[in-house]
């Protein structure tokens, strides 16, 4: 995926970006074809091979651009606890209830996993006191944990009361249920 700041590519990624969220509205993401994806975003098939690898890459530079989780943003006082933390993943999820309803209706909610993962990991708050190899470990089971937490959010209709919903997911993060 591209990353760098030439206007006319970053415009162009924009572009492809919101075309694929347009089409999502009228078809299912594997009905979708590159081909008419760049068609919707004006742009040639060698401008979208130039800026992505393939149709997942624009659901991960949409992540990364629009709705990344980022503990150090959300929470607003850094990783802080595990209760900031999962009242911050609690507020992300009621703000971007349509965009996650849009991969849970097509299936594409392992690419929210690596989105997770990766801020996780990237953060230099989360777990910063713990070798690599536990912060992965950790990483890796928060990542599923909202991953799934956002799934069941979208599937029980997203409106869950806040306070609720903090609760739930401050209970499965702490293994209060088992």
């Amino acid at each position: 995926m591209y990353c760098g700041t030439n206007k006319t590519a970053c415009a162009s990624q924009l572009r492809l970006s919101e075309a694929l969220f347009r089409l999502l509205e009228q078809k299912a993401f594997s009905a979708i074809s590159v081909s008419e994806l760049c068609r919707e975003a004006d742009v040639s098939r060698q401008t979208f091979y130039s800026l992505f690898d393939s149709k997942e890459s624009v659901v991960t530079y949409t992540l990364l651009a629009r709705c990344c989780y980022t503990p150090e943003t959300e929470g607003g006082e850094g990783c802080g606890t595990l209760q900031q933390m999962c009242q911050a993943y609690g507020r992300y999820l009621r703000q971007h209830a349509d965009f996650i309803r849009t991969l849970v209706e097509n299936d594409i909610t392992y690419l929210m996993y690596d989105s997770f993962f990766d801020s996780l990991m990237d953060c230099g708050c989360f777990l910063a006191e713990k070798p690599p190899e536990v912060r992965g470990y950790a990483a890796d089971f928060m990542a599923g944990g909202f991953t799934s937490i956002a799934r069941s959010f979208i599937r029980t209709g997203a409106n869950t009361d806040a306070a609720l919903l903090d609760e739930i997911i401050c209970a499965l993060f702490r293994g209060s249920f088992f």
